[in-house]
């Protein structure tokens, strides 16, 4: 895990995007990841004594883990995206 906030990596970089709205959209996918992680393990406190209601709950979960994975994986693949941008120099000219 990187110690630093993806967007402090940002800065002296020169990016196409708006800083802020780069991190709003990250915060907004690692919030709806961790959603979806929290719906999952909900799931476990369902008691079902037929298969078939536990087969729907345990599909559900795995569904919900899988899209709290792939949000992750998405959000740093984005962020990982635009840090490896070369930096661009910018001079003052006066």
């Amino acid at each position: 895990m990187m110690t630093s906030k993806p967007i402090d990596i940002l800065e002296p970089r020169l990016v196409a995007v708006d800083s802020h709205k780069l991190d709003y959209i990250d915060e907004l996918i690692q919030n709806y990841s961790n959603d979806c992680e929290s719906l999952a393990y909900a799931l476990n406190t369902i008691e079902a004594d037929d298969p078939a209601s536990k087969g729907v709950i345990v599909a559900v979960r795995s569904a919900l883990l899988a899209i709290s994975t792939h949000a992750s994986e998405l959000s740093s693949g984005i962020m990982r995206d635009i840090v490896s941008l070369p930096e661009v120099e910018v001079s003052s000219h006066e």
